[in-house]
């Protein structure tokens, strides 16, 4: 069970991680990598970060991001220690959220192609 303190400083490191993707890091390993979710330990130790690519399209490998998550490792929890108040930043844990990666191809699907019709109505 959650507590509403973990859910809220995993929401901070997401948007945090997020923004400092996006504006912070050249990396290319982590170019158009999407945070998806944040699920934190009970003692908010340890932060499970999941991620996804941006863009079905493009072909990507998971090695390679995890790689590029690894070396960017250090500087990405000294970046939640600069903009995030907490006692102590936790251990960083990165996961490719294959749930997320399935989500937005059906929404890039539907984008391109239109709603998809069901059978009942033709």
């Amino acid at each position: 069970m959650s507590s509403r303190r973990t859910k809220q400083v995993g929401s901070s490191i997401m948007e945090t991680l997020a923004e400092v993707l996006l504006r912070e890091v050249s990396d290319p390993r982590l170019q158009n990598i999407v945070i998806t979710d944040v699920q934190m330990s009970a003692d908010l130790k340890v932060a499970r970060v999941y991620f996804t690519k941006s863009s079905v399209e493009e072909e990507w490998n998971e090695k390679e991001a995890l790689q590029g998550f690894k070396q960017a490792h250090p500087f990405l929890k000294r970046m939640l220690g600069k903009k995030l108040a907490l006692r102590s930043v936790p251990e960083l844990r990165f996961q490719r959220d294959t749930h997320g990666t399935e989500l937005n191809r059906i929404l890039n699907l539907i984008e391109t192609e239109g709603a998809p019709r069901s059978s009942t109505e033709e």
